[in-house]
């Protein structure tokens, strides 16, 4: 058996929460969870919980989602922030490891599980405030949507499969930009070879990657 280990100083537990984003027609939609136990009961919240000992930090992000909502995602996670306020947590020292991603409509079935009594879609900000300090964790992921929507990696995974001028506009003013930052968005990927008409289809693009 091994011997324990008495630790000298405290040590804090590591959540991971993980917001998802989704592009419906022109409105965006997040992925959020109901609360079913204290502390903050009955309120929405970003799907997450702890890291436990032997997992690496994506496999709790994508287990927690699984667990909470019934989403069995496998696509890519992005990290988005640390959230460590000394007070962020009624329940003691926490320190959560926060990621984003996108998905593609049709949207997923989803609902609450676990310690989650419901989960479904909603636009960011209509449901405020969320438990714990996730709304500053939705302020960081929004940011890091914007960003890396005219980057043009959340772009792509956002749009449909095939798209044009109407949906990247949607998109564009779904996370506060305007209509000409679409049109240059859309020019700078087809001179960068990232998207490529589609044959047959005037006016229609996709992206030339998987």
């Amino acid at each position: 058996m091994a011997a324990s280990y008495c630790y000298q100083y405290p040590r804090p537990a590591v959540t991971v929460d993980f917001v998802i984003f989704a592009l419906v027609g022109a409105t965006l939609k997040v992925l959020l969870i109901q609360r079913k136990h204290d502390p903050f009961a009955g309120s929405w919240a970003i799907p997450g919980g702890f890291l436990e000992m032997d997992e690496p930090v994506e496999t709790a992000v994508r287990r927690e989602l699984l667990e909470e909502t019934k989403l069995d995602y496998k696509g890519p996670v992005a990290p988005i922030g640390v959230f460590s306020a000394p007070g962020r947590d009624p329940r003691g020292r926490t320190i959560s490891l926060a990621y984003a991603t996108v998905i593609r409509t049709p949207l997923p079935e989803v609902g609450g599980a676990d310690d989650a009594a419901e989960a479904g879609w909603h636009e960011p900000g209509a449901i405020s405030p969320l438990a714990f300090d996730h709304d500053a964790i939705m302020e960081a992921a929004l940011a890091w949507l914007g960003h890396d929507v005219v980057d043009g990696q959340a772009g792509l995974a956002i749009l449909p499969r095939q798209f044009g001028d109407p949906e990247i506009q949607d998109l564009f003013r779904a996370i506060g930009k305007n209509t000409r930052s679409a049109t240059a968005w859309r020019n700078r990927l087809l001179r960068e070879g990232r998207i490529q008409p589609v044959p047959r289809r005037e006016g229609r693009y996709r992206s030339t990657t998987k």
